[in-house]
């Protein structure tokens, strides 16, 4: 009995003291859903130990503490003025610095940035925005350096530009070490789709990122409270001793429920039907896990040394990530997947009555005329809605239904 009542006191004690659900507690005071918070909370710690160089070997391939993760939502969840509330915890455990929002004017003074603040969290308060940005001209090949840099310890080469003899020359960008970067960015999710180009999944840039759909209904909150001020000083102490944590991560203590873990979760990407993109998300998929599990352990006991209960609590959140990344498989994490999903699914909602053709059109009257009735042909021919005449009080009209309602319809 007393070694029960021990365990129950280590866990009330780690569940006080872990900084994630702590930080959380302290910020959910918004409209904006809680689980955002909880991305905050990840991401501090993460970049508390990104910024000494904490890394984990997982057989002879190393992994650094980057992070990229998104949360997507409807429009007006809220997701705006987060990380602010953080301010004075970093304050208090004087880490200031540690986070940053800044945009970039080109892709000079992108790379100038990065040779000058080679570590830090980076908030994207809107990442459909930055998408678009990094597919203008003017960022050419910035993706792909950004994308090169995730994990990558070698030191960046210099970035040399031509030199005119003027004043206005850029001199060349010099780095000094590896940079390590973590991204905390959010977006509604149409702008985000509506942003992506084939590339972004084919090149390697979106596996890379942790994304997460809040989906479901939101809060009602017309007067936000006050956060405890009193959460602020234990909040931005934990912070301060897991800013002090350097060295090697010890995975040696789950590597076994790693294992099994990694033939089950290979198994439910390789199942989803366009199993060559899942593949892509997976082979980054299973190394994010291991990192989550770093975090966790760090923000429940300030160590290093990774024990069960923070690898169930990063198989159990792996297993969210899991749920957003299947959901969006379907759109082959594409702008024009996206739009054709959106039409099946408002086809599949008129059940089998069906939807004219009319009303798909004002449905999607936003879309290119063109671009609409190539998105149908391709349901069509995929077998995914078949169109059926059907007489009403004026001349006959289409009607298109999804297979699912085929048998009901006919």
């Amino acid at each position: 009995m007393r070694t029960n009542q021990g365990n129950e006191a280590n866990v009330t004690s780690d569940r006080k003291l872990d900084f994630i659900s702590g930080y959380a507690d302290y910020a959910d005071v918004l409209e904006a859903p809680r689980i955002l918070h909880e991305l905050v909370g990840i991401q501090l710690v993460a970049t508390a130990l990104n910024r000494n160089g904490v890394t984990f070997q997982n057989g002879p391939i190393p992994y650094s503490l980057d992070l990229w993760m998104a949360l997507l939502s409807g429009s007006g969840a809220g997701r705006s003025t987060t990380v602010g509330l953080a301010a004075p915890i970093l304050k208090g455990a004087d880490l200031e610095g540690l986070e940053g929002s800044v945009r970039w004017g080109s892709a000079a003074v992108f790379y100038q940035h990065f040779s000058e603040n080679p570590c830090g969290l980076f908030v994207w308060g809107e990442m459909a925005e930055r998408l678009k940005m990094l597919n203008e001209p003017r960022f050419a090949t910035v993706k792909e350096w950004l994308t090169d840099r995730y994990d990558n310890f070698k030191t960046p080469p210099p970035h040399i530009y031509r030199a005119t003899g003027k004043k206005s020359d850029t001199p060349t960008i010099e780095f000094e070490r590896a940079p390590r970067i973590n991204i905390l960015a959010t977006s509604a999710s149409d702008w985000f789709f509506r942003n992506l180009v084939e590339e972004d999944s084919a090149g390697g840039f979106l596996p890379r990122w942790l994304l997460v759909r809040a989906d479901g209904e939101g809060r009602d909150v017309a007067i936000p409270r006050t956060p405890d001020a009193s959460l602020i000083e234990p909040l931005a102490q934990q912070l301060k001793q897991i800013g002090r944590l350097k060295g090697e991560a010890g995975l040696s203590l789950i590597l076994p429920l790693y294992e099994k873990w990694y033939s089950n979760a290979k198994r439910r990407f390789e199942s989803q039907p366009n199993r060559a993109l899942a593949s892509a998300y997976f082979n980054r998929h299973r190394g994010h896990v291991l990192k989550l599990a770093v975090i966790f352990e760090a923000s429940q006991n300030a160590r290093l040394k990774v024990g069960v209960s923070a690898w169930v609590r990063a198989s159990q959140f792996a297993r969210k990530i899991e749920e957003s990344t299947f959901a969006m498989l379907p759109t082959g994490m594409s702008a024009v997947g996206y739009e054709q999903q959106r039409i099946e699914e408002r086809i599949r909602q008129a059940g089998p009555d069906g939807l004219s053709r009319n009303d798909l059109t004002r449905c999607f009257q936003s879309m290119n005329a063109m671009d609409r009735e190539q998105q149908i042909k391709t349901l069509v021919a995929a077998g995914r809605i078949f169109s059926d005449v059907r007489q009403t009080s004026g001349r006959p009209g289409t009607v298109y239904v999804h297979e699912d309602f085929r048998q009901e319809a006919q």
